[in-house]
């Protein structure tokens, strides 16, 4: 159970980090209106499609992700994490850092908070420079 979406995103990112798609599913509601959308991917909804596009994600292995969160918007039992994700990604080209913005969103249910939506897409190569350069909020 998590007490707060602060904790429910640092495990999150945590289980990806430690290529767990059963940890990181434990932060997802166990709901059928839950999203997911990767990348260039289509847009998954409910547990069983986005439990098993993060087994596939994580069958190569752990993902290098550090989540930098400039926004926090709350409504109530619902509160937005929109941020940056830098991620260290083995490509045809070598080893490269990957900007992602990302639009976390957290409920908080009878259980506790959990990830209702995540949506992940290409950021500008300089991003951290143009929207990072005075935002101290870090998560490791």
């Amino acid at each position: 159970m998590f007490a707060t979406p602060d904790e429910v995103e640092q495990a999150f990112y945590e289980a990806l980090r430690l290529g767990d798609a059963m940890r990181v599913m434990h932060t997802w509601a166990d709901d059928e209106e839950t999203v997911c959308i990767h990348p260039g991917g289509e847009r998954l909804t409910g547990t069983s499609a986005i439990q098993s596009s993060w087994q596939e994600l994580l069958n190569s292995g752990p993902v290098h992700i550090h989540a930098h969160q400039p926004v926090v918007i709350t409504y109530g039992m619902t509160v937005i994490h929109v941020l940056i994700e830098e991620v260290q990604a083995n490509t045809p080209r070598g080893n490269r850092e990957l900007l992602f913005y990302a639009t976390n969103v957290y409920h908080k249910g009878r259980t506790g908070w959990h990830l209702v939506h995540h949506h992940a897409a290409p950021a500008p190569s300089d991003v951290l420079l143009s929207d990072m350069h005075d935002i101290p909020n870090l998560l490791h």
